[in-house]
């Protein structure tokens, strides 16, 4: 803007020809007249630009250019004006630089949690929502934000808890089902209401922790604790109700006898089972097993194993065999907890399959792992149950449970040696064709000096 065509400009001017036009009419020199309108006029001039220059200045650091400086400045009433721009300016750069970085740490943390976090306002529109919070939910966060958080959340139980926490000002604590993507989740809420400095509610806040993994197992250690109490009830029952049938019958004779002690003693062999592999998988969950892993051939301890077990196959008429790798197969491990672990898949093929199968134990090198292998041709299992056959006390076929020696803690056990080991066991299985147990573990560091093998 040109300063002659500023109402500034001319105001100023005038000012200062008046003083001037004063000053001159009481000194009676009225030549010098049109010398003090020039002068004024170049003081009004000098002054317009420089207030030009500090408003353009103002507005440049209002708009956020705060590292925008007013140049020094001699004009008389302008210098000061300048100075508290230019500090303006300063203090105005050092408290949104300190704005920026607290959002963006609280950005951070915001978008890092693990529980899911929604921000509502008053209105009960969603203004922000974090990573954990959109998967959880499974909402997509470009189109909710802004959005209603009941047209959002399709969930009658959290819109509720928000619209009574915000109503109320008040926190709020629940549980609720939440379906996603065919899965069923259970997710906590809490809901809390958010105010201002003057007490005004300006929303709420709602965090949600999924606890669907967490009821799980508390749903597994509650079978357990039933579990439990039943498979140790059962022998000690028999065993009393045998004891006190001997004691009532003094008279018997000593056939019948020797045919209750007989009972009793396998009733008492089951007992210690139970309890011993209880022990054991009790001592593995808590990593309480033996720290001192060892070079094992493995080729060597799946012989031992198959061998070991081949009185219990020819008792029930099966055809056990051995297929072992045809390379040398070492693995670092506990060699006691491996031993147990092939004892146990072949135990289960021996237990479930009817007299005259065929049990075929094969170990392979696959890439950098052994894998060992355990098909039998029974009963088989049906898909809906394969993944529980691995939890504590778990029976496809309840009457399993009266099966002699059986724990229903084998294939449990299984599963922690080999996630001890780094390893991992599958189930495959076709009801009533048979059932293929496989487990995998890392091949021992081939620089390591090999340890001499096990004697077959």
């Amino acid at each position: 803007m040109t300063p002659f065509k500023t109402p500034y400009f001319w105001r100023v001017a005038l000012g200062h020809f008046a003083f001037a036009a004063a000053a001159l009419l009481f000194g009676a020199s009225w030549w010098l007249l049109p010398l003090a309108l020039v002068a004024a006029c170049w003081l009004a001039w000098r002054r317009t630009i420089s207030m030009e220059y500090l408003t353009l200045t103002a507005e440049a650091i209002a708009q956020g250019d705060f590292e925008r400086r007013v140049a020094e400045q001699h004009t008389p009433g302008v210098k000061r004006l300048a100075d508290a721009v230019n500090q303006m300016a300063r203090t105005s750069a050092r408290r949104v630089s300190s704005l920026t970085s607290d959002r963006n740490r609280l950005a951070t943390i915001f978008a890092g949690m693990v529980e899911g976090v929604v921000d509502i306002d008053e209105k009960q529109n969603i203004i922000h929502i974090n990573d954990a919070a959109v998967l959880l939910l499974g909402l997509k966060r470009e189109s909710c934000l802004g959005k209603p958080v009941w047209q959002e959340i399709r969930n009658q139980k959290i819109t509720l808890a928000i619209d009574d926490s915000i109503r109320h000002r008040s926190a709020i604590k629940a549980r609720i089902d939440y379906p996603l993507l065919g899965e069923q989740l259970v997710i906590d809420i809490y809901v809390a209401s958010l105010s201002d400095d003057q007490g005004e509610s300006i929303g709420a806040v709602l965090v949600l922790h999924d606890v669907t993994e967490l009821k799980h197992l508390e749903r597994i250690r509650t079978d357990f604790v039933a579990n439990a109490s039943h498979e140790l009830k059962t022998p000690i029952t028999a065993i009393r109700g045998l004891a006190e049938t001997m004691v009532g019958d003094p008279e018997a004779d000593r056939s019948t006898l020797m045919k209750y002690m007989e009972r009793i003693h396998a009733q008492s062999l089951r007992l210690s089972n139970l309890i011993t592999d209880l022990m054991t998988i009790s001592r593995l969950e808590a990593d309480q097993a033996a720290a001192e892993f060892t070079r094992i051939n493995m080729n060597d301890l799946v012989r031992r194993e198959a061998k070991a077990a081949a009185s219990s196959a020819e008792a029930k008429l099966h055809r056990l065999t051995l297929e072992p790798c045809p390379e040398i197969v070492e693995v670092h491990g506990d060699r006691q907890n491996l031993s147990q672990l092939c004892n146990n898949l072949i135990d289960n093929a021996i237990k479930y399959t009817p007299e005259g199968g065929l049990i075929v134990v094969k170990l392979r090198k696959e890439a950098n792992e052994v894998v060992l292998i355990v098909e039998d041709n029974g009963i088989g299992i049906s898909p809906q149950y394969q993944e529980r056959v691995f939890e504590r006390f778990y029976r496809v076929d309840k009457a399993r449970s009266q099966s002699p020696g059986g724990t229903g803690l084998g294939l449990s056990i299984v599963r922690n040696i080999a996630e001890r080991h780094g390893g991992s066991v599958a189930v495959a299985s076709q009801l009533g064709r048979g059932t293929t147990f496989t487990f995998r573990m890392p091949l021992a560091d081939p620089l390591v000096s090999p340890v001499p093998a096990l004697s077959s």
